[in-house]
């Protein structure tokens, strides 16, 4: 099984997937929390995990070259691995490239891709966090190693809109997908009701 947790930066994406990871374990489960490319065998792992992170949303190459390893991943069965040693909780993937891309130009290559996001690794649960501006505003202002990135995501309403956006048309690939204004649930809430539908997913499978 595999759940993904992406969304704009300063919504507790890391809290989520941490805490979630937890929650999972306790009950006896498998989680893997898990980031980057899902394939260990993607060749551009490497030349990209030279360039440091905050740098990837900002420029149209690095996420052109994002964008082509994760289209790598699915070539490569990338998650078939992971589904084999447990239940893996991934944070960020190609959603937050798509929608850096998207909102940040929009840059052809991403633009293109949110045509097919079939193209793409799918997830059977993705959860997409978000908050208000002010909110992320704050969150900046108290965070001690805001980085480039974080930075950027607050620039304005319409970045946030159109980062949204993107995540929507990225989404459609999964199959099931949740959206929570983190200003507006708490984590464990948000764990609870992520575990209740992940309770639901061999049902659904059955049924289908």
């Amino acid at each position: 099984m595999r759940v993904l947790i992406d969304g704009l930066d300063l919504s507790g994406k890391t809290t989520l997937a941490t805490r979630l990871t937890e929650v999972l374990r306790e009950q006896g489960r498998r989680p893997i929390h898990h980031r980057g490319f899902l394939s260990p065998r993607n060749p551009l792992a490497r030349p990209l995990e030279t360039v440091k992170a905050p740098d990837h949303p900002t420029s149209s190459m690095l996420n052109m070259g994002y964008l082509a390893g994760c289209v790598l991943d699915r070539m490569l069965l990338g998650a078939r691995s992971w589904e084999e040693r447990g239940l893996l909780v991934q944070e960020s993937y190609v959603d937050r490239c798509l929608a850096y891309g998207y909102a940040n130009g929009p840059w052809p290559p991403a633009r293109l891709a949110l045509r097919k996001p079939g193209m793409f690794i799918g997830f059977d649960l993705a959860i997409y966090l978000s908050a208000p501006l002010p909110v992320r505003r704050e969150r900046l202002r108290r965070r001690v190693e805001a980085n480039s990135v974080d930075r950027l995501s607050v620039l304005s309403t319409k970045f946030h809109d159109d980062f949204m956006t993107a995540l929507a048309m990225a989404g459609r690939r999964h199959r099931r997908v949740l959206t929570f204004d983190t200003s507006r649930y708490t984590t464990e809430q948000i764990v609870q009701e992520v575990v209740r539908c992940l309770d639901e997913v061999p049902r659904q499978r059955a049924v289908q």
